[in-house]
């Protein structure tokens, strides 16, 4: 049976109500007929306690709860017989000697404060169970078998979750979930020993929550959090399931990256996808990111799923479970969706008592009329996976109080395709090899100085527009700011000091803010209204008459600055630098600092002026007894305490000094209790004075809870006008960003138009480049090559592996996707039209999971462009046919090749390994001659004369006109360290073979 304080809420001001904030922790005893057990119990923000009188609870040395004495247990029954008033000098505790021992390891021990610690064998109150009574012989107590339940009901939907269960400040896993995670987790497994039998037990403070979510995870396993609710009415401690948290659903600061979006994505297929023509399946999709808000929809072909998934970018996604995941994700089905196998897959039954989506308009921030006609225009197939995204919220987060932003469509035509393995292979976000982000092209380009502004940059990445005006007005924002440095300069300076608002309303609206959020939001409105001004009064009209615009929404905005105004008004800014004074018991009674600015409300303003005056009096009053100790000739701190097992107001003096026992005697003060270092004494007027701030403070308190709470509700009316805030904030930085990219790497601002010309200058593949200039060990730049190619050409590039094939081939693809992102491109000049897709088909590997050769990836890969590359289509084909026999392979790469400029009419940038024998095949080929061209990069040895300088193999990555008719493999092969004996073999061999 677990004994403690029961906290309690009066109705009216000034009962000794007080706050303790989060980071007051206080101790509570678990006591048990066979052991004792202590634990630390972290108070959440703005509990609020009952302090007039705090009683004492002397708990039976050894509790029976099988026990009963007149229906009662013994513990109520030994309470109700004492008397309402107790003794005010508690007794000496052994039992709090060793609790204090026992929790010494968990208390932060860089702190100068003790934190408060209740030992309920000092107290008398209200007693409150979480575990009950009397027990039969064969069965848990109430406590281990509400456990239980939870951890069996989770255990029936699925062997991935893990029960969480929050007892005191630790959170703990009991019984078969202790012994099957507890190794994953790292958490030492053990056991607590009941009457009837032992239960598994492991568990970890919940400061480290966040670590083990990250673990869990990592794992593929879903956390189930159940936190620990004292229910005032019933007077009993509840452990309900409070969240369950999987890579989606994630709404704790600590474990997602804001910098980027954190979507949960669900998708609906029919019941048995696998009997349907998949050419002509619709499927549709919803996907949100929680902490921020936003929400989408969008009905895709199954040809283009994928790729919306790529661009999407989802941390999990949830399919309905009439489905076969096994089946779908093996690819045999639809080879594209075995690239599902790489993202986290929930799959989901709505409840039977589902509800309409317009029973979920709640869930959003506009005017219910306008979020309803939105939801009726939505297709079927957008409606069902919307439906199902929102129920399967509802039950992760069933106290989360969800504020989406107006629900909107994506318009896939507005957006060039990316699918996952043009996404992979031009490592846009990431490298192949380790994954790593350094080295992606995400990495080089990304220079935001916000939150917002690296989400909405990390969304055009994935997602370049097709949008020619769209793309033409980012680009007149780099121009435009490449010529007004200071301008740039100062806006950068504004924009490092906004904070992130789409994240501070939610974490409003759910009570997770602290107050100095609140000022960092209205700061961040003055700082927008800031920049508004800046532009009005610059002296370059181009840049009023295009800057300006952006402001449009936030001007019409009016109640923003009032609101901020008010903002600032209401809470105190030294929040900003600490947080407000917190009334500790066993601490100085005094309080100097508070949240709430005194001129918030007249009666606040009274109330504080009257606090003043009652600090004057304490500051006298240690003024008087100072001196009176100094008239006996030593100095001592003073301070006047509330103690925390008496709730008795008494003076503490700090001094070691032997003359002060004479003065307290001489001053006839009541000696209450002494140390080495420090004594307490009891005073009348210091206790009056004491009880007076106590009350005082109390009532300022509430007063302020009040007005916060008001503050806090005028911000959540006004959630669609702070929603104008960020799109200036996010646009301003990606722009920028795009600017000092430009200036710094020499790009130059391409002309995006509706033709199919694909016309690049000079081309540079940016991240080699830095790579180059990054590694003193190579004394070579960069060589810049030319690509010129329209709808339904190619060009065959040829040349000696490590000749610069592949970077060509990717270094042109990057160059478009930077161009319809609104950069400027790393070229001479460049002009591209827009393109629509992007298909790559570089490098291959077996894929054992799901069957296939290296040849058959390579197949599959290969047939997906042949199927969905169009005339605007950007194809990049590296050394096709390399898995199989070289006759097959120059067919297959052949009719690749001209199926793709026949057939698809598209744009094509083909490396292979098999020059000479496709170009007899082309050239025996009229509708092919003249689309085709053939270019090479060469090698060469370093010679000073007649002699050669360490047989140095240098490679001319320069490309010219023409075939290469050897791929070079011996001198590359030597380059390696090949053994010589090895390289004279493959030699002779080639000899051979030749002749």
């Amino acid at each position: 049976m677990v004994i403690g304080i029961r906290y309690s809420i009066p109705n009216v001001v000034g009962r000794g109500v007080t706050i303790i904030k989060a980071s007051t922790r206080i101790f509570q005893r678990n006591f048990s007929s066979e052991k004792t057990y202590v634990f630390q119990q972290k108070i959440s923000d703005h509990i609020k306690i009952e302090l007039d009188q705090i009683p004492i609870i002397r708990p039976p040395k050894k509790l029976k709860e099988s026990k009963k004495l007149g229906g009662k247990s013994q513990v109520q029954a030994e309470l109700e017989q004492r008397p309402e008033k107790v003794p005010v000098r508690p007794k000496k505790s052994r039992a709090r000697k060793k609790a204090t021992d026992q929790t010494s390891d968990i208390t932060n021990s860089n702190s100068n404060i003790v934190e408060p610690y209740i030992d309920e064998t000092q107290y008398e109150g209200e007693v409150y169970s979480d575990i009950g009574g009397k027990t039969s012989q064969n069965s848990l107590t109430d406590f281990y078998q509400g456990i239980k339940d939870i951890t069996d009901h989770y255990a029936n939907k699925g062997p991935d979750y893990v029960v969480l269960m929050q007892v005191g400040s630790f959170y703990e896993l009991y019984f078969d979930q202790a012994t099957k995670f507890s190794s994953m987790l790292g958490l030492t497994l053990t056991k607590k020993k009941l009457r009837t039998q032992d239960v598994a037990f492991s568990g970890f403070p919940d400061y480290r929550l966040d670590k083990y979510l990250q673990t869990i995870f990592s794992s593929g396993l879903k956390a189930v959090i159940c936190d620990q609710k004292h229910d005032s009415v019933k007077n009993i401690i509840e452990r309900p399931v409070d969240r369950l948290v999987t890579p989606g659903t994630v709404i704790d600061d600590g474990l997602r990256d804001f910098h980027c979006n954190n979507f949960i994505l669900s998708m609906t297929l029919p019941e048995d996808p696998f009997k349907k023509d998949f050419t002509s399946l619709k499927i549709g999709l919803c996907w949100a990111d929680v902490a921020l808000g936003r929400f989408f929809v969008l009905e895709s072909t199954l040809n283009d799923l994928m790729a919306n998934i790529t661009r999407i970018n989802p941390s999990e996604i949830l399919i309905n479970d009439s489905v076969d995941i096994d089946s779908l994700i093996s690819g045999r089905w639809f080879p594209e969706l075995g690239d599902l196998r790489k993202y986290y897959i929930t799959t989901y039954s709505a409840p039977a008592n589902k509800k309409k989506l317009p029973d979920f308009v709640d869930r959003f921030t506009d005017n219910k009329k306008l979020v309803n006609s939105i939801l009726e225009s939505w297709t079927v197939k957008e409606v069902s996976a919307a439906s199902m995204l929102l129920h399967y919220l509802d039950e992760c987060l069933p106290t989360y109080k969800f504020n989406f932003d107006l629900p909107k469509r994506s318009l896939p035509d507005t957006i060039m395709q990316i699918d996952p393995r043009a996404a992979q292979d031009l490592e846009l976000t990431e490298t192949i090899r380790g994954g790593f982000k350094i080295g992606a092209l995400a990495n080089i380009i990304d220079r935001t100085l916000t939150d917002p502004g690296s989400r909405l940059l990390s969304t055009w990445l994935l997602a370049p527009s097709t949008d020619v005006k769209d793309i033409a007005k980012r680009q007149s924002y780099i121009s435009v700011f490449l010529k007004d440095e200071m301008f740039v300069e100062d806006t950068i300076s504004i924009l490092k000091r906004t904070s992130d608002i789409n994240r501070t309303i939610r974490r409003v609206d759910n009570g997770r803010a602290e107050l100095s959020e609140y000022l960092e939001l209205a700061n961040t409105i003055f700082l927008v209204d800031e920049l508004r001004d800046m532009t009005v009064k610059s002296s370059n009209s181009t840049l009023r008459k295009l800057v300006l615009p952006l402001f449009n929404e936030f001007v019409e905005a009016k109640i923003l600055l009032k609101l901020a105004k008010r903002i600032n008004r209401t809470i105190n800014p030294k929040t900003m630098i600490s947080k407000p004074d917190n009334y500790k018991l066993d601490t100085d009674i005094t309080r100097r600092n508070w949240s709430v600015q005194p001129t918030a409300t007249p009666r606040l303003q009274q109330m504080r002026a009257d606090y003043d005056n009652l600090l004057e009096s304490y500051d006298t009053l240690s003024t008087e007894l100072k001196a009176q100790c100094e008239s006996y000739g030593y100095n001592a701190a003073v301070r006047l305490i509330r103690e925390l097992r008496t709730g008795e107001f008494v003076v503490e003096l700090k001094s070691s000094n032997k003359s002060l026992e004479r003065m307290i005697k001489d001053a006839k003060f009541e000696y209450k209790e002494k140390t080495k270092t420090s004594v307490k004494i009891v005073n009348p007027e210091w206790k009056t004075l004491g009880n007076q701030m106590l009350k005082l403070e109390q009532a300022i308190t509430l007063e302020e809870m009040v007005i916060l709470e008001d503050l806090k509700s005028s911000l959540l009316r006004s959630n669609l006008e702070l929603s104008k805030v960020s799109p200036v904030i996010e646009t301003l930085d990606t722009s920028i960003s795009f600017t000092s990219l430009a200036r710094d790497k020499n790009l130059v601002c391409p002309i995006v138009d509706k033709s199919t010309h694909f016309e690049i200058e000079e081309g540079r593949h940016l991240v080699v480049e830095e790579g180059l200039k990054g590694n003193i060990a190579l004394i070579e730049n960069f060589t810049a090559n030319p690509c010129f190619l329209d709808a339904g050409e190619s060009w065959v590039i040829t040349g000696p592996n490590m000749g610069g094939k592949s970077t060509f081939l990717r270094q042109n693809a990057l160059i478009a996707i930077l161009a319809q992102i609104g950069s400027f491109v790393p070229a001479k000049s460049a002009r591209i039209g827009v393109i629509d897709k992007i298909f790559t088909r570089v490098g291959s590997s077996d894929n054992i999971y799901r069957h296939q050769s290296t040849f058959m990836v390579e197949m599959n890969e290969t047939a997906i462009i042949l199927r969905d590359s169009t005339r605007r289509s950007l194809a990049i084909v590296d050394e096709l046919g390399r898995g199989t026999s070289t006759a097959e392979g120059i067919a297959v790469a052949f009719a690749s090749l001209s199926h793709l400029i026949k057939r698809n009419n598209s744009k094509v940038l083909f490396a292979t390994h098999y020059g000479s024998e496709l170009e007899k095949l082309i050239l025996n080929d009229p509708e092919l001659t003249g689309k085709v061209k053939f270019y090479h990069t060469s090698l060469s040895k370093i010679r000073a004369g007649n002699l050669p300088i360490d047989e140095k193999i240098v490679f001319n990555h320069h490309l010219t006109e023409g075939v290469s008719y050897h791929s070079h493999a011996l001198e590359v092969a030597e380059l390696a360290g090949f053994p010589n004996d090895a390289l004279n073999v493959a030699k002779d061999s080639f000899k051979k073979l030749v002749k």
